[in-house]
C-alpha cells in the first residue's frame, strides 16, 4: 500500500510541476474598468440628442465623456500576426444586443491602448458600430434601464493586418472564423443613473 500512495505522490508531483511550468495564459486586464463592477461615468456615452429608449424619441442626453478604457493584454500564442477588439452590450436592443466597438488589424506587437487611443482612432482600423460608428462608442442604455452589461474582448488572431475598414462585428467574426487563437474579455455594469 506504501508503495502506491509513494507513486500516487510522485505522479501528483510530476503533474503539478508540469503545470506550473506550463505557458501563462492569455490575460486583459485595465487600469480604467474593473471586472464585473460599475463602469466609471467618463468612459460612458456623451450624446447629448440620444433618444430617452428606442420606443421613446423625446430626449435623455448620455451623462458620460466617451473616453475609452484603457486596456492591457499579455501571453499572446505563438503565431499572433494581429489582436482585434470587441465591445458588446448583451442586454441591448431589449436583449438582442448592441455593437459598442469593432476594432481590428491591431499589431502583434502591440500590447496596450491608452485610455482615449479607442475613441481617436489610434492604434486599429475602426470597424462599424450598431450606429455605424468607426470608433469606441460609450455604454448609455435607455432611461430607466437597470445596468446593462458590457463585455470587451481582445482576440488574437492568425490574419495579417490587412482588413479592408467598416466591418460589423458579425463581418469581423466570420472573417476571422478559424482564424481565432485564444481570447480574453472584461466586463462591467453601466447605466444613465443609478439609485
Amino acid at each position: 500500500m506504501g508503495g502506491l500512495r509513494t507513486l500516487a505522490l510522485a505522479l501528483a508531483a510530476t503533474l503539478w510541476a508540469a503545470s506550473s511550468s506550463a505557458a501563462p495564459w492569455f490575460t486583459l486586464t485595465s487600469t480604467s474598468i474593473k471586472d464585473g463592477a460599475r463602469i466609471p461615468v467618463i468612459h460612458g456615452g456623451d450624446d447629448p440628442k440620444r433618444a430617452c429608449s428606442p420606443r421613446n424619441p423625446a430626449i435623455c442626453p448620455c451623462p458620460g465623456m466617451n473616453v475609452s478604457p484603457q486596456l492591457k493584454w499579455s501571453n499572446a500564442p505563438a503565431g499572433t500576426k494581429s489582436f482585434a477588439i470587441l465591445m458588446y452590450d448583451i442586454d441591448g436592443q431589449y436583449g438582442a444586443g448592441v455593437s459598442h466597438w469593432v476594432a481590428y488589424n491591431i499589431a502583434p506587437t502591440t500590447t496596450e491602448l491608452k485610455e482615449g487611443d479607442g475613441t481617436a482612432g489610434i492604434g486599429f482600423t475602426g470597424g462599424a458600430g450598431t450606429r455605424g460608428n468607426p470608433n469606441y462608442m460609450g455604454p448609455c442604455p435607455p432611461q430607466g434601464d437597470g445596468p446593462h452589461h458590457y463585455m470587451i474582448t481582445v482576440m488574437a488572431t492568425d490574419l495579417e493586418p490587412t482588413l479592408a475598414p467598416g466591418l460589423t462585428r458579425d463581418q469581423f467574426l466570420a472573417a476571422a472564423k478559424g482564424h481565432l487563437l485564444t481570447s480574453a474579455t472584461i466586463g462591467g455594469l453601466f447605466a444613465r443613473a443609478y439609485e
